[in-house]
């Protein structure tokens, strides 16, 4: 099996290649920049739609696994360049080449928005987004839509709750509580963990999870469908910041700063993974507690690395 993954130098993107090529399959990447973890990778913008062409035409992949976008901005255009642009672009280089891979479309849970009462989230709840972010990706979905349904595309959507895990970027709250500790840990003293609201509730699966989901609907998954990928439970950030705590060597003090506070943010948010699981059989295997862990050590190894 070929694949062609864009985005692969980010968090989920190098989670991902690492596990296909574990599994056996030719990994080809497409990115913005280099990686020295992955040795196949095309350097370009996914809004470079001559380049993705050639890209795609000599990779002949069987699936194209869609991780190229925008995150966090504070330009709200920015997401929809990213996310919904990049997107139209991928399947207009796909309509060029003539090719029909199975296309994996990573959006969010937070198209799902916030919620009225303590039912888990199923993937046949209304799109409610409330954020730019959110707002990006549902569009995005409706692209990728549009062309499963005027091309026959095989889209698979993937609705991926909470990420974490080693590798992944510090401007996402566990990441920076970690990266913080790792930082003070290095410097031999006490410090003080800085935090925006603690109080939200989300449902955190661990990206090594993830990746494998994306590669079983890959194989399993139904055209034009959408998918949760989630671990079921909702727990507060307070809770993963006191597990952190748990784990340092040091003494921390908590400090709210109020300019890493969200705007609309979605108080409660748990997923239901049963059309995964029913599909493919997948459920996570990692803990959170382990998934913590390992992003902690990750971090002190970064920070090790970076002042040697």
């Amino acid at each position: 099996m070929r694949a062609l993954v864009t985005g692969i130098s980010g968090f989920v993107g190098s989670s991902l290649s690492n596990f296909l090529v574990s599994d056996g399959w030719d990994v080809t990447g497409f990115d913005q920049r280099k990686s020295d973890m992955i040795s196949n990778i095309y350097v370009g913008s996914i809004h470079d739609q001559e380049a993705l062409t050639d890209v795609i035409r000599i990779c002949q992949p069987d699936v194209i696994f869609h991780l190229a976008g925008v995150i966090k901005s504070q330009q709200s255009k920015e997401y929809f360049i990213g996310n919904v642009l990049g997107t139209l672009s991928l399947f207009e280089s796909l309509l060029e080449t003539g090719l029909k891979p199975r296309v994996v479309i990573a959006s969010s849970s937070a198209v799902y928005g916030p919620r009225l009462g303590k039912h888990p989230i199923t993937e046949n709840f209304a799109l409610r987004p409330a954020t730019d972010y959110a707002a990006s990706k549902v569009a995005q979905e409706v692209v990728a839509r549009r062309f499963f349904l005027a091309y026959n595309f095989p889209v698979i959507i993937v609705r991926t709750f909470n990420l974490i895990g080693p590798g992944q970027p510090p401007n996402l709250a566990c990441s920076s509580f970690a990266q913080q500790i790792a930082l003070a840990e290095h410097q031999k003293e006490n410090g003080v963990i800085k935090t925006g609201g603690l109080s939200a509730q989300r449902d955190f699966v661990d990206v090594r999870d993830a990746v494998q989901a994306y590669e079983l609907l890959a194989r399993k998954g139904t055209a034009g469908e959408a998918y949760n990928i989630c671990s079921g439970k909702a727990v507060s950030i307070h809770h993963c910041l006191d597990l952190l705590l748990g784990m340092a060597t040091r003494h921390f003090r908590v400090e709210l700063d109020t300019m890493r506070l969200q705007k609309n943010d979605v108080p409660v948010q748990t997923g239901s993974m049963r059309l995964v699981e029913k599909i493919t059989g997948w459920q996570p295997q990692i803990s959170l507690k382990n998934s913590l862990s390992d992003l902690l050590n990750d971090w002190r190894e970064r920070v090790k690395s970076a002042v040697e």
